[in-house]
Formats: structure tokens, C-alpha cells, sequence
């Protein structure tokens, strides 16, 4: 019989096209579990191929094996006349195993039936040695799905080093996933004691106050919390009293303890509730400490029109109606007119200096604006730019003293150091130059020695700083000052006026020899009018 014929009589005759029952007893295991896969596999492929696959699974193995150009496996056929060799029932009998048969050669395909690749096929070919047409049972089979260890780990490490690193966010997210989870392992699910859990708080332990539901049990972590005298607990315990109680319930339990409210006041003002603060404040009658905070925040302000009203608002809304802040509501009143005083006066002086018209502001530059500044700052510029304006203008200094009540050794200190950096000496000889019964004489209040002392400051010359310290009566301290500006004019002249000859000729011997100091100590030590002490 030639080729030809045996295919031929082995198409006519194969009933592989028979639907075979997988549950029927005469299908091995392994058989059934093979073609329930097979035909699982290749009825998802449906869709994506030419040929259609139905529920035959004889038709998808012989489309498998046409894809792989194998032969079909023994088991699916036997004979002529049965699809599968059912095994014998004795149990001497080995079980059957699946032996490979060589397919006779195979016509090509007509053009309707040829279809590309489908997935099935890229699967099964995937598959290798694991096919049915070579078995585990088949001599030479080696099991290559099964890779050894040290590739399964060069896989994982790879998959490792392809992985995203996390992001710092990311990884504190887990973290705190993390010890949230440790958290709710140490609490538990029992309810604890409430001096446990304060002893939590107090120990940086975890803890949880949801558990506690009634207001009872509320009242008492809070009362346990301010027992121990632990200003965290109580600030946790009055938090999650005012999360989960209604406001006038929590009002009034959080007014019967004083400790508590205090704490709570701290924490609001810390972290900046000032709305609360203040209505805090208010339930609390403390209205002092209100004024006072409404005060705080309307200074805050950088520009001087709203810095105005602001205070303006809390002078009438806090303080004229509060008793015992009368004294505290004239200060208010006197920054209110300070304030009013300073912007005109920067403005103009800011236009001049731009200008040009004023020759002090040639010589000395403006160097910050006065606006919001103290009022003996505002005292000190006008003394160095408008010592000269009339009382009735805003810039006088005269003015500023007598609306804002300042003394008169405030107004002459600021004066004489504004006048004395503008080497005016004049003026401040005319400041301590006073009328009396018997003419004029020198006076000051802040004495001559602090006169003195701004002066060599300011770098006067000697001849000005010794004639402040010559009226200075302490002869002591005279001496003491007049060594340590040096000013040796004012030094020989207390010695001869004390006439301490010894003293003299001790001082010039730390003159300088032959200079003008030295000649004059010497010339007032061979005064003949002089009776020196021996």
C-alpha cells in the first residue's frame, strides 16, 4: 500500500472529529485534565482566528498539532474504532501512558482554511517539550518549566532593580501606615481603664479616647488628666471633649475647672485660634486680657490708615467700656495723634528730600521713615530736621512735648543728642542757659556731666566739652571725666582751682613735653597769685 492510500485510509477512518466525553470512565486523568485546558485555552482565541474552534476538542488538537507540525498524541487515538485506550480493570495492570505516534505526512491546507498565528498558537509553542507530543513519560524529556534556583533569583533581582524607587512622601506614608497598625495592635479592641490610658498619654504610648462614648466617661479622663498635672493630657482630654460634646455641655464643664480652661486658652492662643481665643476670653469675663489681645492684633497692622482705625475701633470697642483701663485708654488716644502727626510729616519731609530745598537733608540724609516709630524717635528726627517749627505745626518739637506730656529732662536729653550730631552749640548752650532773678546762668537737669559726656560722643571739640565740665561741682568727678575725655584745659584748670600742686605736677609729668597742655599746666604752676597747698 503506498503513502497516498495510507493517508488517505487514515483520514477516511480517524474519529478524531467524535466529541469525546472527559467525564465518561473509560478518559484517564490525565487525558481529561490535558484536553480541558487545551480546549479552555483555544476557546478564548475564538474570536482572534480564522478557524473557528468549537466544542470538539479532537478538532483543537488537530489544529494543534497542524500549527506545531507534530503528530497528535496516541492517546487520542488508538484504532480504527475507538478514540482512547481504556485500561483494563485488573490491578496488575500498569496504567497506561501516552506514547507518541508518528503522523503520516500532511497535505497543505486550502486557502480558506490557512489563518494566521493566533495567540493559542504563540502559547502552545511557548509551551516547548510540555506539549502532548512529548510527554514526561517520553525517554529524552527534560523539564523545562521548572527553572533552578539561581535563575528564579536572577529574575526576582531584576525585578527589584526595574522597580520605581518610592518617593520621600510615598515611603512616609508607609511609615506611617506602619505605626498606625503597631498602634492599633497595642491598643487592642478591649476597652481600657481611664487611668490607663492617661497613664498612655502621660508615657508617650499609644492610646485611643474614641472608646470612651459617654460624657461621663469623658469627664472623668479629663478629671484623671488634670489629677496628674500633665498639661498634654489635659489638652488631649479638653480637645476631644470639644470634638464630641455639644458647645454648651463643653462650655459649661470646661468652666468648673479653672486648670483646664487655662491650658486650653495656652493651646488656642499656640497654635493661633484666635477666634476662639477670643470668644473664650469673652465667656470667660475676662475682659482686660481681651482689650489687651484686641489691642495686640490691631497694631500688627503695617499701614498707618488701618493701623488708625483699628485702634481707633478697639479704644471704643474694649477699652472706654471696660472699668479700671481709663489710664490705658489715654496712651491709646496719644498713639492715635502720634500717629496722625507722623504720615503728614513723613510725606513732606520725603517730597523736600527729593527736591532739595532743604539744606539739612543735604547734610544728613533721612535714613528710615518715622512712621509707626516711638514718640521719643519722633521727637529726636523733628529736633534734627524741624528744631525751628513753630508750636502750631506738626513737625514742632515743642509741640510734640506738650501734647504727648513729656518731662522736661526727656525733651532735653533728645535735643541736645539731635542738635549735638549736627554740631549746632549754640543751641544747646541756649537749652541750658535759663532766666532768673539776677540774670541768666547756666542750669540743666540732666547735669553738665551728661551734657559733657553726649558732647565727646558727638565729637565736640575740647574747648566746648571743657566748659560743660567746669560746671560740674563734684570737683571729684570733674577730675575723673576731665582724664577720661581728656581734656586737659578742664583738668589743669580744677587743679589750680583747687590748688593741689602736687596734683598738677603729677598730671603734667603725662603731658605730652613742650606741647600746648604742657605749657599752660606749667604756666599756671608758676602763678605767684595762686597760695598752693603745701
Amino acid at each position: 500500500m503506498s503513502l497516498d492510500e495510507n493517508e488517505e485510509d487514515y483520514w477516511g477512518s480517524s474519529k478524531v472529529k467524535k466529541k469525546v466525553n472527559i467525564f465518561d470512565d473509560s478518559v484517564t486523568v490525565e487525558a481529561a485534565s490535558d484536553l480541558a485546558k487545551f480546549q479552555k485555552s483555544l476557546a478564548d482565541d475564538d474570536d482572534d482566528d480564522g478557524i473557528g474552534f468549537g466544542d470538539d476538542p479532537s478538532s483543537s488538537i488537530q489544529s494543534l498539532s497542524i500549527s506545531q507540525g507534530q503528530s497528535l498524541p496516541s492517546q487520542t487515538r488508538t484504532s480504527r474504532d475507538t478514540g482512547f485506550k481504556t485500561p483494563s480493570a485488573g490491578p496488575s495492570q500498569p496504567r497506561p501512558r501516552f506514547e507518541p505516534q508518528i503522523a503520516p505526512p500532511q497535505r497543505p491546507l486550502p486557502s480558506h482554511m490557512t489563518h494566521s498565528r493566533s495567540r493559542s498558537d504563540v502559547m502552545v509553542s511557548s509551551m516547548g517539550k510540555m506539549s502532548l507530543a512529548q510527554s514526561p513519560s517520553t525517554p529524552g524529556y527534560k523539564m523545562d518549566s521548572e527553572p533552578d534556583l539561581s535563575t528564579v533569583l536572577g529574575s526576582n533581582e531584576q525585578r527589584q532593580t526595574n522597580r520605581p524607587a518610592l518617593s520621600r512622601q510615598e515611603q512616609e506614608i508607609e511609615y506611617l501606615k506602619q505605626k498606625l497598625q503597631q498602634a492599633e495592635n497595642a491598643i487592642g479592641t478591649a476597652k481600657l481603664k481611664v487611668e490607663e490610658t492617661i497613664k498612655r498619654m502621660i508615657m508617650g504610648q499609644p492610646y485611643a479616647l474614641e472608646q470612651y462614648k459617654s460624657k461621663e466617661e469623658k469627664l472623668a479622663l479629663l478629671d484623671k488628666a488634670i489629677d496628674t498635672h500633665d498639661g498634654n493630657a489635659i489638652i488631649a482630654s479638653v480637645v476631644f471633649m470639644k470634638r464630641t460634646l455639644k458647645d454648651g455641655i463643653f462650655n459649661l464643664e470646661l468652666l468648673r475647672r479653672p486648670e483646664a480652661v487655662d491650658q486650653y486658652l495656652a493651646y488656642l492662643k499656640a497654635h493661633y485660634n484666635l477666634n476662639e481665643y477670643s470668644h473664650m476670653l469673652e465667656m470667660l469675663n475676662r475682659a482686660e486680657e481681651l482689650a489687651m489681645f484686641k489691642y495686640k492684633q490691631a497694631v500688627t497692622v503695617d499701614d498707618p490708615s488701618a493701623k488708625i482705625q483699628r485702634v481707633k475701633g478697639c479704644l471704643q470697642a474694649h477699652f472706654e467700656t471696660t472699668p479700671g483701663l481709663e489710664h490705658d485708654c489715654g496712651l491709646l488716644q496719644q498713639q492715635i495723634s502720634l500717629l496722625q502727626r507722623q504720615r503728614p510729616v513723613d510725606v513732606g519731609d520725603e517730597m523736600m528730600e527729593k527736591e532739595g530745598k532743604h539744606i539739612v537733608f543735604n547734610q544728613m540724609p533721612r535714613k528710615a521713615s518715622i512712621i509707626n516709630m516711638p514718640v521719643i524717635t519722633t521727637l529726636y528726627y523733628c529736633c534734627l530736621y524741624h528744631y525751628e517749627d513753630g508750636e502750631n505745626l506738626l513737625s514742632s518739637p515743642a509741640g510734640i512735648r506738650k501734647e504727648h506730656q513729656l518731662t522736661e529732662k526727656q525733651f532735653i536729653w533728645t535735643a541736645i543728642k539731635a542738635r549735638a550730631r549736627l554740631r549746632k552749640w549754640t543751641d544747646i548752650e541756649d537749652m541750658c542757659r535759663t532766666k532768673g532773678f539776677f540774670g541768666t546762668k547756666m542750669r540743666c537737669v540732666i547735669g553738665f556731666d551728661k551734657v559733657a559726656f553726649i558732647l565727646n560722643n558727638a565729637g565736640a571739640p575740647q574747648k566746648e566739652v571743657s566748659k560743660y565740665l567746669m560746671l560740674v561741682d563734684d570737683v571729684e568727678k570733674r577730675l575723673e571725666l576731665a582724664k577720661k575725655f581728656s581734656c586737659h584745659h578742664a583738668a589743669i584748670e580744677t587743679y589750680r582751682a583747687q590748688r593741689d600742686k602736687q596734683g598738677l605736677q603729677m598730671f603734667i609729668q603725662k603731658l605730652k613735653p613742650n606741647s600746648e597742655e604742657w605749657f599752660i599746666a606749667n604756666g599756671a604752676l608758676q602763678d605767684k597769685t595762686v597760695k598752693w597747698k603745701t
